[in-house]
């Protein structure tokens, strides 16, 4: 049976990759200074890299997740077609986002019983909340139900791996994670942290390097060291697409299929900075 895809703004797909697989996306938020922007814009196909100019200024920069009502429209839309849906979400760890979407879910099913719905956390967000996407576009074309595509997920998201390495620590310390005298001595000595999306799809600090350049080698040694074999490495960076690239030319592991590169979606990209970097790759667990 066809079923109804239904995704965030943080899985980081092209447009026209949404509307060829007919891909309902629920955009999330972005504010600079109070002002409220959508992160996700169908006719602004140079929406990141203008957001990404804004910010060097470092104004004042927060986020907000999608509503109760964003999903709603969208769940009912497809029940109102008799279609089963899947929504793909965005980490439960770092957003309450993904609260919303359940919440529609249980409105839904007042409404409709017979409602066939499947909210699926994908404890990452970006390329790889993006990957299960994908896959989800292509099961169903092999005739997979919507149940299928969620139970794969819910087995295969403990095999993604995502970590990110900032460049400036100033939008981590404004944000919270970073105290005051952390920040100071960190930017002085240029300190670059690594940081996973650990089993609940929570942030958390697992190393800090110096240098830029150490960062990047420890990002590809990561890959080189834990991808799995034949899986598709993805690289996601705030506005430094060379550095990026550098982490490519670092990846050597002849397990590796291919490395994709792209721009970072605004709403992670609000928490990183500029300079951020983020990979995303599979291996056998985290």
């Amino acid at each position: 049976m066809n079923f109804k895809i239904v995704t965030d703004s943080t899985a980081n797909l092209s447009t026209e990759y949404f509307n060829v697989n007919d891909i309902a996306v629920v955009t999330l938020y972005y504010l600079i200074n109070g002002e409220v922007f959508p992160a996700y814009k169908t006719d602004d196909p140079n929406l990141l890299k203008n957001f990404y100019k804004t910010i060097q200024t470092k104004p004042k920069l927060s986020t907000s997740c999608a509503n109760e009502e964003q999903y709603f429209n969208e769940f009912e839309k497809a029940v109102k077609e008799n279609k089963p849906v899947i929504y793909i979400g965005f980490s439960a760890g770092v957003s309450a986002t993904f609260s919303s979407a359940e919440l529609a879910k249980d409105r839904i099913l007042k409404e409709f019983p017979n409602a066939e719905i499947y909210c699926v956390d994908t404890h990452t967000g970006s390329f790889g909340q993006g990957y299960f996407v994908e896959q989800a576009v292509n099961m169903r074309s092999d005739g997979k139900s919507a149940k299928e595509v969620a139970e794969f997920i819910l087995k295969e998201r403990d095999s993604m791996n995502t970590y990110v390495t900032v460049d400036d620590l100033f939008y981590l310390h404004k944000g919270g994670r970073i105290p005051s005298l952390a920040y100071r001595i960190g930017t002085m000595i240029k300190i670059k942290p690594i940081i996973k999306v650990n089993e609940e799809g929570k942030l958390v600090s697992v190393n800090k390097v110096i240098s830029r350049k150490q960062s990047i080698t420890h990002l590809a040694n990561l890959i080189n060291e834990n991808a799995r074999k034949d899986s598709v490495v993805y690289i996601s960076h705030a506005d430094c697409e060379d550095d990026a690239k550098a982490l490519a030319i670092k990846i050597t592991s002849k397990h590796i299929k291919e490395v994709k590169i792209g721009y970072l979606e605004a709403v992670i990209g609000s928490h990183t900075g500029v300079g951020g970097l983020a990979v995303f790759f599979l291996k056998e667990s985290r």
